[in-house]
């Protein structure tokens, strides 16, 4: 095996490149941004919104059409939580999975309306905005090496495409 060292050559950018980086840091932002507005309205959910444990009581079903017109069932969950004592029961979204009866969810609601307002939690709802901001930075990085006048090489020879 044959080592071969790795080290910086110099490289001139084309418009091609920079345009491509300027898309990418677009793109980035936009997904930057999108990952504090997920931040920020979970946050806020948090804050505002009492969350307890659902039981799935019983679920609902309804044909509908796929994107190639073909029929599909659908399930959506229905769940049963107490407050005070009072049984408040509610429909989940339609899914291509029917949920066991007797799983315990997160359910989160406005104390004020809670029949209206109750809604699952999702179980990954807090990695969503780390998805976002990963992305982003992944194509920060990625668009700002395009443009660098220098870039990394491992075959002795300099990059001038």
């Amino acid at each position: 095996m044959k080592f071969v060292p790795m080290n910086f050559k110099p490289h001139q950018s084309t418009f091609d490149d920079k345009l491509s980086a300027i898309i990418g840091l677009v793109i980035a932002l936009i997904f930057i941004a999108v990952g504090f507005w997920v931040r920020n309205k979970v946050a806020h959910e948090r804050a505002t919104l009492t969350e307890t444990q659902g039981t799935v009581v019983d679920s609902l079903s309804r044909r509908e059409r796929d994107s190639n017109d073909r029929p599909k069932e659908t399930y959506a969950p229905v769940i049963e939580f107490l407050i005070k004592g009072d049984r408040i029961r509610f429909t989940g979204y339609y899914e291509s999975h029917r949920a066991s009866k007797g799983n315990t969810v997160v359910v989160r609601y406005d104390p004020q309306q809670p029949a209206t307002t109750a809604r699952i939690v999702e179980p990954f709802e807090g990695l969503a905005h780390w998805m976002a901001f990963g992305m982003g930075g992944l194509l920060v990085v990625s668009s700002v090496g395009k443009v660098l006048p220098i870039r990394w090489s491992s075959d002795g020879k300099s990059d001038q495409s």
